[in-house]
């Protein structure tokens, strides 16, 4: 066998030897390196936001208020605006639409006697229908569900401003008789209302 075959030959064998372990280091790669399996997970459902109050309307008695965020006074009494055709929304409790008790409260008359935004809330009965409005424009629909005569002092707080799963809205007004001394009112009338979903 000439030197030319013979080189040729190894050359031949080198390429063959070259050849097998490329291969083997392919299966090598895929037995160590498994595509990866893709597992899906679930995504959580976004708590929708709830924005606040812009106005209120209840058609029974023909009411279309604004509605001002308030809080409470130096004694820890919620607030109520000056304007006696605006109503207050409890800005440290829940907002209209999610889960808890939203409170609004509005006045009943002026000093003068006038009538205020509420003065016709004790006419509202269970079934009528309060919407709010909220600074986007969306609309929440609540249903009344019980309306109750309090005196001032006995009022369930934790009922009407305390946590709740349900998504709730209640409305407040003064009634009763006047006390000039105390300059008070004897009793609150409070509209218990639902949202309707």
């Amino acid at each position: 066998m000439s030197r030319l075959n013979i080189f040729l030959l190894l050359i031949l064998a080198g390429l063959l030897i070259f050849a097998q372990t490329d291969s083997a280091l392919e299966e090598k790669s895929i037995n160590f390196y498994p595509p990866p399996t893709t597992i899906a997970t679930p995504t959580a459902t976004p708590t929708p936001t709830i924005v606040q109050p812009a106005s209120v309307s209840i058609p029974k008695i023909q009411v279309a208020a604004p509605i001002e965020p308030v809080g409470t006074d130096e004694n820890g009494k919620m607030q109520l605006p000056q304007d006696i055709n605006v109503v207050g929304w409890y800005s440290l409790g829940s907002k209209p639409g999610e889960a808890g008790n939203a409170v609004i409260a509005g006045h009943l008359d002026s000093a003068t006697g006038e009538g205020a935004i509420f003065y016709n809330l004790k006419i509202v009965e269970p079934g009528d229908e309060i919407i709010i409005t909220d600074q986007t424009g969306k609309e929440n629909r609540f249903t009344v569900t019980d309306k109750v005569i309090y005196p001032y002092d006995q009022v369930p707080i934790d009922k009407v401003f305390g946590k709740s799963s349900q998504k709730r809205l209640n409305l407040i007004t003064c009634t009763g008789a006047w006390n000039p001394l105390e300059k008070n009112y004897s009793h609150r009338t409070i509209i218990f209302s639902q949202l309707l979903e």
